[in-house]
């Protein structure tokens, strides 16, 4: 997973890609370290789509700016255009980001 360093990154990485998922985390969230044991299947499982990891913490003026508020988040893109988030600080199951990010993709 690549990862997202800076405001400029991101909006690179959604103006010059198709399909983009972001991971938004932090290194001392309990809940993110969880999700992360089972970013690599979603990953396997959307192949399709490009994944990118951005740390909340070192990114507080895009957070505040794109209204992540909770870790661990999830935002999805298609064409440049954001389709769905999944932005709350409640734990996230492998099944509940799987259903959700393919709900988002069928629409």
């Amino acid at each position: 997973m690549k990862k997202i360093k800076n405001m400029e990154e991101y909006y690179n990485v959604i103006k010059n890609n198709d399909n983009v998922i972001v991971y938004w985390n932090t290194l001392w969230c309990p809940d993110c370290f969880i999700s992360r044991r089972f970013l690599p299947k979603l990953i396997e499982d959307f192949v399709t789509f490009e994944f990118y990891t951005i740390d909340k913490n070192a990114n507080l003026e895009l957070a505040k700016h794109l209204n992540i508020y909770g870790v661990p988040s999830f935002l999805i893109f298609k064409n440049n255009k954001e389709i769905g988030r999944l932005v709350n600080k409640q734990r996230k199951t492998y099944d509940e980001v799987k259903g959700f990010i393919k709900d988002i993709i069928n629409k």
